[in-house]
């Protein structure tokens, strides 16, 4: 479904030149869920940026369903690949109710049966109709981001790219968005890139992932693999290591002073 080949991302020139993402190449197969990992700044969020075309492809490929990508995208494109955001505060506009923000991907595209459309996909994301007329500020943030979610997959989609969707939620909202996540593929056949530094996060939504660092793609491995501690890198050691936290050596009493 996805095929990314030696993908390049670069920004400014010179001096002022970054290059963010380093000849990484992936695929991943129909209705997987794959995922990036890799600490701030590794060049993870980048990548999903360039398949969506928010960022620019300096060089290399991406297709989508065997068909390369264009610049600047299609509407075919976009009936095709969704993305949702890391941030459910700043990714619904403040002055649209959720009615609007779900109507207006249906109009762009010539949709029919608005009404309809947008009732079915509240349902799917587990909100009733009485959400429809409601603003972002009366929402919580799991609730925020169901709407993104309902926004990504009113068009009916092949692929989602999910940028750290869950990072900004508590963690018992966390929870319910990966399930409903996990139970949306399965039920719809979608096909998933998530992006997250929660390693437990992507070992619960995905089959298999790629650990980048500094831009560069150093190890794919498998969620089972990550569960098991077992890694061939030894950055992505290190990431394992940091996911299981720590544990804190309890001070040993200290010895009365012999008579």
């Amino acid at each position: 479904m996805l095929d990314i080949q030696n993908l390049q991302v670069v920004y400014g020139t010179g001096r002022m030149r970054v290059d963010a993402v380093k000849n990484v190449s992936f695929h991943v197969e129909p209705g997987a869920a794959y995922g990036l990992v890799g600490e701030s700044g590794s060049g993870k969020s980048t990548v999903l940026r360039a398949i969506c075309g928010l960022a620019p492809i300096t060089n290399g490929r991406v297709l989508v369903d065997g068909q390369q990508v264009t610049t600047p995208r299609g509407k075919a494109f976009y009936r095709t690949v969704q993305m949702v955001f890391q941030d459910p505060y700043a990714s619904l506009h403040p002055r649209h109710t959720v009615d609007r923000t779900l109507s207006e991907p249906l109009a762009i595209h010539g949709e029919k049966d608005g009404e309809a459309r947008i009732l079915q996909a509240l349902k799917e994301v587990g909100l009733g109709p009485s959400f429809r007329f409601r603003y972002p500020h009366q929402l919580s943030g799991g609730q925020r981001q169901r709407i993104a979610i309902a926004r990504a997959l009113i068009l009916r989609p092949k692929v989602l790219l999910l940028d750290e969707p869950t990072s900004a939620l508590d963690a018992s909202v966390q929870a319910e968005i990966l399930n409903l996540l996990d139970d949306l593929r399965r039920r719809l056949g979608l096909t998933y890139i998530l992006v997250s530094h929660d390693l437990a996060v992507v070992a619960h939504l995905c089959e298999r992932l790629l650990v980048m660092q500094h831009g560069e793609a150093v190890e794919e491995t498998t969620s089972a693999a990550l569960r098991s501690g077992v890694a061939t890198n030894d950055y992505t050691q290190s990431l394992i290591q940091a996911s299981q936290g720590f544990t804190r050596v309890a001070p040993q009493p200290a010895q009365a002073p012999a008579a």
